[in-house]
């Protein structure tokens, strides 16, 4: 999942415990989505995700990381065969599959990296790391410690032109406070995980190479204490970056033949840092047991199920952005709704459902079918405003209304949350979440069948309608 700024969007948490037998499910409430007279009603299943066939996906796209370099990045060979993989499994299900190129930015943090403070050097990979699309340099500079973000512009007021600004702060855009420091006149930007240490610090994107001229890096707590202790002295960072263009891949997958197409995805790419099994292996594999699951069941009339599995989130959103910019205006049209999921196995997870506070009409519906569905069942669940921090982002701008199912990333659970959910209070979700440890131990199989299995029925309920 792409996390362009360390802040998340405020919870909506809506969820109460119920009881596991016997569930009378209440007519939703009036949304203006939908019709308040309409009941929510599934399609009977016979079928149901496999927990030991997720776990087989998940063991395939991990070898295939660690075969390539342990990533499988845009890319990268790593991604490549991630794509044959998936157009494989989808083949052999009886799916018609199409894997369409589209041009994009490639990016590579080329060794050498490193920051010298005084008589302390912090180096690349552990304890610096170039933010996505940052541009190279070698800079010797003074140290300004911001006491803001670089939000906003004003930030910058007591940064000298030419310094090496340093902040601790979010709240926005990455991209946004790099390129205030570049219009501030600051010869590059450090970005201190102060809850971080050697190989645990994150690499946002800057979502584009464009308008960013500058070093950007984060760095590890003991680097943001030395750059601190250095305020107004000199340091020395060097970055060496590549920033190239390219094709990926995407992968198209149809069952069906009718007017009405309902659409799932979520993204292939890992990020640069680790192989991304949880991160979104545990997306793909669910859509591959939600392939199976509509094969089996069969697809309604007058209907189209059409899944993507998209290349570059992890850079800025790209292939799903791409897809959709590509279709036509009928095209765009036909799509009723798209659901995604991206990550859907966190260790310590929970049961978080879609509900951007500035989605399109109709989306409020599909939130509530979630929501229908795991109450039927006895289950918790919670209401998220990702504020487009995945590729439903990218449909929700066409004015396809969008859903999805999500277990949680750097989000910390909550004394509540852990009642509700199982799961260890004040931990995050995701305790691996970017970093080399996201591999198959770092999925709870049975979160991903369960989200699994409620995505397959809202998916049919959607297409019957």
């Amino acid at each position: 999942m792409t996390r362009p700024s360390r802040a998340r969007a405020a919870l909506l948490i809506v969820a109460v415990a119920v009881s596991g037998c016997g569930v009378a499910v209440a007519p939703p409430p009036v949304d203006p989505g939908r019709s308040s007279a309409q009941v929510v009603q599934f399609p009977s299943l016979d079928v149901a995700a496999d927990p030991e066939r997720l776990r087989q996906h998940l063991e395939a796209l991990m070898t295939l990381a660690a075969a390539n370099g342990g990533v499988r990045t845009v890319g990268t060979a790593g991604y490549e065969v991630s794509v044959d993989y998936v157009a494989g499994q989808l083949a052999d299900l009886g799916w018609r599959v199409d894997t369409p190129e589209e041009p994009f930015i490639g990016f590579r943090e080329l060794p050498g990296a490193r920051l010298e403070v005084g008589d302390e050097e912090f180096a690349a990979p552990d304890e610096l790391r170039a933010l996505i699309y940052s541009a190279g340099g070698d800079v010797t500079a003074p140290i300004a410690v911001m006491s803001r973000s670089g939000c906003d512009p004003d930030d910058f007021a007591g940064v000298p032109g030419g310094a090496i600004a340093v902040t601790a702060f979010g709240g926005c855009l990455r991209r946004q406070q790099v390129t205030n420091a570049d219009a501030a006149g600051a010869a590059a930007m450090v970005l201190v995980y102060h809850d971080r240490g050697p190989g645990q610090i994150l690499r946002p994107t800057l979502l584009a190479p464009d308008g960013i001229d500058i070093p950007a890096v984060t760095v590890t707590a003991e680097a943001g204490r030395a750059l601190e202790d250095a305020d107004g002295e000199e340091a020395h960072l060097v970055v060496h970056t590549e920033r190239e263009p390219g094709t990926l891949r995407n992968v198209i997958a149809e069952l069906g033949d009718g007017e009405r197409v309902v659409m799932l995805g979520g993204h292939l790419d890992s990020v640069i840092d680790g192989p991304g099994i949880n991160d979104n292996g545990s997306g793909v594999a669910a859509l591959l047991e939600i392939a199976r699951g509509i094969g089996e069941a069969g697809v309604p009339d007058g209907a189209t199920i059409r899944l993507g599995f998209w290349g570059g989130e992890e850079f800025g959103i790209l292939g799903s952005s791409a897809y959709v910019d590509g279709l036509a205006d009928a095209e765009r049209t036909a799509i009723t709704a798209y659901l995604n999921l991206d990550m859907v196995g966190s260790t310590n997870g929970l049961t978080f459902v879609y509900a951007d506070g500035h989605a399109p009409r109709g989306s409020g519906g599909i939130t509530i079918d979630y929501e229908v569905w795991l109450e039927g069942r006895g289950l918790p669940s919670a209401r998220l405003d990702l504020g487009g921090a995945s590729d439903h982002r990218a449909f929700a701008e066409a004015g396809i209304p969008t859903g999805g199912i999500f277990s949680g990333a750097t989000d910390v659970l909550s004394p509540e949350q852990a009642r509700l959910f199982g799961g260890t209070a004040g931990a995050p979700t995701d305790p691996c979440y970017h970093l080399p440890c996201d591999t198959v131990d770092n999925v709870d199989l049975e979160r991903a069948a369960l989200h699994a299995d409620a995505t397959l029925a809202v998916a049919l309920r959607l297409a019957t309608q």
